[in-house]
C-alpha cells in the first residue's frame, strides 16, 4: 500500500483526503440521504481506482496515457461537482440565503442582484455569459501553460492548489448550503437574460448542469482568483493578460447572472487570495524546472514516484 500511495500525485492525495472525509460524513448523518450505501460505494471504489491505476499508469510510455494520467483530474472535476450536488443536503435540510440577503443589506444597503438588473441588455447578456463560462477553460489554461512548458513541479504544484480549493469550497456547500439569487430571488429577477448568438445556449446549459445550493462562495472565482495569483508569481505577463480579465469579467458575470450574490464573490476572492498567497509562499525557491524529463513531475528530482522531499511541499 505505501508503493501504491507513492505513486499517487499531490492532487492524487487531495481526492483521496476529500473522499475519505465525505465517506465519514455519509456514515454520520446516513439519515438524511437515501440510498446512502450507493455513495459509498461509489467513493471507496473511486478511491480503489486510484491506488490500482495510477502506479499503472505511471509505468506506461504512451504520451497519451501519460497525458491522461495528469490530467484526468479535469475530466474529474465536473463530476465530483455533481456528486456534491446530490448531497447538498447532507447536514442541513434548509438553505442560508436569508443570512446571506441580511449581510448583503448591511455591506451594501440593498441587493446588488436586484440593482444590476436596471443594466441588463442583450449584448452585455451575450458578453457576460460568455465570461461565465470561461471558468471551464481557466484551469486547464492555466495547467498548459506549465504542463507543455516542461515545468512539471509547477504544473502539479497549481493543480494541488486547485484542488485544495475545490474541496474546500465543496466542504462549504454541504456545510453552510446557499440557493443563490437565481433560485431563491427568482420572484424579484424582473428582467429576461436574452443574448445574440450563444449566449442563450449556454445559459440553458448551465441551468441543466447546475445544482441548488452551491453558491458560497463562489469556487469559479476562488479558482480563478488562486491561479491567478499562482501565475503572477511565475507567469506575470501570461497573468496581466490573460488570466487576470478572464478572473475580473468572471468574477462580474457571476452576479450580473444572478448565479452569486456579491457576498459569495467576496468570499470566492478571499478563500482564492488566501490559498494564492499561501501556494506561493510554500513554493519557496523553485521557480522553474525544465528538462526533457517526461512527468511525473515528482520524479524529476530523481526520487521515487509520489515523494516530495523538499519542505516547499
Amino acid at each position: 500500500m505505501i508503493y501504491r500511495w507513492n505513486h499517487l500525485t499531490l492532487f492524487d492525495r487531495n481526492l483521496v483526503y476529500y473522499l475519505f472525509a465525505l465517506s465519514v460524513l455519509i456514515v454520520i448523518f446516513h439519515q438524511n440521504v437515501e440510498k446512502w450505501w450507493n455513495y459509498l460505494a461509489l467513493q471507496i471504489g473511486f478511491t480503489l481506482a486510484l491506488f490500482v491505476v495510477m502506479p499503472w499508469l505511471d509505468q506506461q510510455e504512451q504520451r497519451l496515457l501519460r497525458f491522461l494520467r495528469y490530467w484526468y483530474v479535469i475530466l474529474a472535476f465536473p463530476l465530483l461537482y455533481w456528486h456534491v450536488g446530490l448531497l447538498i443536503h447532507l447536514i442541513f435540510p434548509g438553505e442560508f440565503d436569508p443570512l446571506i440577503i441580511e449581510t448583503e443589506r448591511l455591506l451594501f444597503g440593498g441587493l446588488p442582484n436586484l440593482w444590476i438588473q436596471r443594466y441588463v441588455s442583450q449584448t452585455l447578456t451575450e458578453v457576460m455569459q460568455i465570461a461565465y463560462v470561461t471558468y471551464w477553460v481557466t484551469i486547464p489554461l492555466a495547467g498548459a501553460v506549465f504542463y507543455f512548458g516542461k515545468q512539471y513541479r509547477l504544473f502539479e504544484a497549481l493543480f494541488h492548489y486547485v484542488t485544495i480549493i475545490f474541496f474546500l469550497c465543496s466542504a462549504m456547500f454541504i456545510i453552510f448550503p446557499v440557493a443563490g439569487p437565481r433560485f431563491y430571488m427568482a420572484n424579484q429577477i424582473s428582467v429576461t437574460y436574452q443574448g445574440i448568438f450563444i449566449g442563450n445556449h449556454l445559459r440553458n446549459f448551465v441551468n441543466e448542469v447546475a445544482f441548488r445550493g452551491g453558491a458560497f462562495p463562489s469556487l469559479h472565482v476562488g479558482a480563478a482568483v488562486m491561479i491567478l495569483v499562482f501565475m503572477w508569481k511565475f507567469r506575470r505577463k501570461t497573468a496581466i493578460f490573460a488570466f487576470l480579465p478572464l478572473m475580473i469579467a468572471l468574477s462580474l458575470s457571476t452576479i450580473y447572472g444572478q448565479y452569486h450574490y456579491a457576498t459569495d464573490v467576496l468570499a470566492g476572492i478571499t478563500v482564492g487570495l488566501a490559498m494564492g498567497l499561501w501556494a506561493n509562499k510554500r513554493m519557496g525557491k523553485i521557480i522553474s524546472l525544465r528538462g526533457d524529463v517526461y512527468p511525473p513531475a515528482h520524479q524529476l528530482d530523481g526520487s521515487v514516484p509520489g515523494s516530495h522531499p523538499d519542505p516547499c511541499w
